[in-house]
């Protein structure tokens, strides 16, 4: 989940786009890939998830992922097709540092002053990717164009 939001930010800040559309949910443990988390929740078996997204491509995860003494695992090959160059590169550089990390360091690096803002707030803990942006190093001109692209998007959906 870490390295999830790690490429996320890395991609944010350095080519001013997601890498994934989802909403980063602050949790207690760090942010969190709202999506991904559930996918992960289905693949472990929880019932409640897959009852949540009965009707949707999420329940068929247990497919593609197998969870066995807490650990998953894939079931199939990536297909890189899929992937951008700049995808690839900032899950790379994020798989890189993530396996290097402890955990305390993982959560000195994912839980900066918007995880903080996010997870104490009682009525949204969603995260700001502009502020995601900001703390992975983004430029206040970068920052700019970002919002009016994502505001762009948001507008066409």
């Amino acid at each position: 989940m870490k390295t999830a939001f790690v490429a996320q930010q890395k991609h944010l800040a350095k080519y001013l786009c997601p890498l994934f559309e989802d909403k980063i949910i602050a949790l207690q443990f760090g942010p969190v890939p709202s999506n991904i988390y559930d996918v992960l929740k289905i693949a472990r078996g929880d019932s409640n998830a897959m009852y949540f997204h009965r009707n949707d491509d999420l329940c068929l995860v247990y497919d593609s992922i197998s969870f066995c003494d807490e650990v998953f695992t894939a079931n199939e090959d990536p297909d890189m097709n899929y992937l951008s160059t700049s995808a690839v590169e900032c899950i790379d550089e994020a798989l890189r540092e993530v396996s290097e990390m402890t955990f305390d360091q993982i959560v000195r690096t994912t839980h900066g002053e918007e995880w903080t803002r996010a997870f104490n707030n009682p009525n949204c803990k969603e995260m700001s990717y502009l502020a995601i942006a900001k703390e992975g190093g983004a430029n206040d001109s970068s920052i700019s164009y970002l919002k009016e692209n994502l505001e762009l998007d948001s507008s066409l959906k």
